[in-house]
């Protein structure tokens, strides 16, 4: 939109609250305007000039438009105009403070999840944010337009004005979806909103009806807490380009009691900021050593913080030294590969619940004793004791040394990788080690499959075998699922009008037939909620504003995330 200045949540309903009502209902169609407008930006203020005797002026605070009153128009039905509604709703919103932006240690521990009853103002918050997103289900995203986006924004401000950071997060994650689904963004995607819809909807249930936890509540700054002293042994380092725009590695590392631990370095930026990174120091204390160095190392920390997911802290008081590190069939690293498959799969699947703030480091990743079978596609086939996997590459490097590996069928290795859910009996290989490999000095014995290159001499000569590859699931949700998701996913996208064209009697009647009485009882439940009329005193029809729809809705909802994964859990080894 040419540089439109990025607005606070509370911003765009505030303005939106100063039009009168015929204005209101035109911004949406008069969005698109703020594609020619040229937005000039001077320190702590931008102009946008309209035409020759209307002009736009935003007052910024670190270059965001923090109040209503901040934006001015000089045509004569300001403030009450529609040039400063389409203003805020054509920007984009502001994002929240940095996760790890610094703050002071506090006391405990940091799996710490104190609960506490929920005060007025939270449960204030939660209800309001509970209210617009049930809103937004009513009229699903291709309904909801500008007003309900900024309501469901000013919500997203109370939530964080509360401190309920989690369900403000959630409630911008949709406000951004129903962006992308106005504008036709291609990266939008329902099931995606729908996600994101019942985690919203979950996050305030849980906060009206129950005691708050730390977990429910959510951080606006990643919290370190101290941890004392630690022995790290240095596992592997793993590269990182995520979907938000941001790139470089996290190390992974052991303590003696074979707990694990994290030391990340992420950077806005894409692909090109994996090898800065890798050969960058590393944060905590002054060792002198990189993250690719640190992976095969070892380091004595003193006065060590960590967040709740074991994310390594780099406060002033920390000290750290580097030190020698361990093989990993010597302890304390043997240990991580001793946990049954098995156990190792089930504990990645139970961590999917919790925020990623809160899941413990290393929880979805998986530690094989295998040999390798062959290349099956693009993939590595290895056989543990337990099963036989797939061991598949985010990137060009990891793919081509798999291909490498495969060409030594029989040949014994220990990988680390990490599970992939929706792909049984697959995963994302991060590292290899294996007594047979000649290695070069500089390696360690260990191969960061995405940062270093396998040569041919370097694995022993054996069969380059090629196996049958695995057919990839046709379905993630489980077909008899798919009446239940159909109506899920039909409301989240066109609301509840659109769902109540439909009658889910025969897809009922075909559930109880097939024994799964409980899914059938829920979505006769859901589409009576969604058919039911209210009516007045009168007789006369009126809008239902009650809870008993969205409920319907999310437990359908959750219902079918949990079915979903508990058939993945049950295949991913059955395969």
């Amino acid at each position: 939109m040419n540089g439109l200045p990025p607005v606070a949540p509370s911003v765009p309903a505030d303005v939106l609250d100063d039009l009168p009502p015929r204005l209101r209902k035109r911004v949406d169609a008069a969005v698109a305007r703020a594609a020619d407008w040229t937005v000039t930006v001077d320190d702590d203020q931008a102009t946008a000039p309209l035409d020759d005797e209307t002009t736009l002026t935003w007052r910024l605070t670190d270059g965001v438009l923090t109040s209503a009153d901040a934006l001015t128009c000089s045509c004569l039905l300001a403030p009450r105009c529609l040039h400063r509604g389409v203003a805020v709703a054509a920007a984009s919103v502001a994002a929240p403070t940095p996760l790890d932006a610094p703050a002071e240690p506090t006391a405990g521990t940091p799996a710490d999840t104190p609960a506490a009853d929920i005060t007025d103002a939270e449960r204030t918050a939660a209800a309001a944010l509970w209210s617009a997103g049930a809103t937004v289900l009513r009229a699903g995203a291709s309904g909801s337009g500008t007003v309900v986006r900024a309501e469901l924004l000013r919500a997203v401000h109370q939530a964080r004005v509360a401190s309920l950071h989690r369900a403000a997060a959630s409630g911008l994650r949709v406000a951004t979806a129903l962006t992308a689904a106005r504008t036709d963004d291609p990266s939008f995607d329902r099931a995606e909103l729908t996600d994101d819809l019942l985690d919203l909807l979950l996050l305030c249930h849980d906060l009206r009806t129950g005691t708050v936890t730390d977990v429910l509540r959510g951080t606006a700054r990643r919290e370190y807490r101290p941890v004392g002293s630690l022995r790290l042994y240095g596992l592997c380092t793993e590269a990182v380009v995520a979907a938000t725009g941001h790139g470089g590695v996290v190390t992974h590392l052991v303590d003696d009691d074979g707990v694990l631990w994290t030391v990340p370095a992420i950077m806005p930026g894409g692909a090109e900021r994996v090898p800065v990174a890798a050969n960058g120091p590393v944060a905590v204390g002054e060792s002198g050593l990189t993250h690719r160095a640190l992976g095969r190392s070892g380091l004595l920390l003193s006065g060590g913080t960590a967040s709740a997911d074991h994310r390594l802290g780099a406060g002033q008081k920390v000290r750290a030294v580097a030190a020698k590190g361990v093989a990993w069939h010597e302890p304390p690293a043997a240990g991580l590969w001793r946990e049954p498959l098995t156990d190792q799969v089930a504990r990645a699947f139970a961590v999917r619940a919790l925020p990623e703030s809160h899941r413990p480091a290393g929880a979805t990743l998986l530690f094989l004793d295998a040999e390798v079978r062959g290349a099956a596609g693009p993939a590595l086939r290895v056989a543990t004791d337990d099963a036989e996997l797939d061991l598949t590459g985010d990137d060009d490097r990891t793919r081509e040394n798999l291909r490498v590996l495969a060409t030594a069928g029989g040949m014994r290795v220990r990988v680390i990788a990490r599970l992939l859910p929706h792909l049984p009996a697959t995963a994302t290989a991060l590292a290899v080690q294996g007594e047979a490999l000649t290695l070069p000095s500089a390696m360690g014995g260990t191969v960061d499959l995405a940062l270093d290159r396998l040569q041919r001499s370097h694995v022993p000569a054996g069969e380059a075998r090629v196996v049958p590859r695995r057919r990839p699931p046709e379905h993630r949700v489980p077909p008899p699922l798919h009446p239940l998701r159909n109506l899920v996913h039909r409301i989240a996208l066109a609301g509840r009008s659109v769902a109540m064209a439909t009658s889910a009697d025969r897809n009922t009647r075909s559930l109880t037939a097939n024994g799964l009485t409980t899914t059938a009882a829920v979505l006769a439940t859901l589409s009576a909620a969604t058919h039911a009329r209210h009516r007045d005193a009168f007789g006369r029809t009126v809008d239902d504003h009650t809870d008993e729809f969205p409920r319907a809705w999310l437990t359908a909802a959750l219902h079918l995330r949990e079915f979903t994964t508990a058939t993945a859990h049950r295949e991913w080894l059955s395969t």
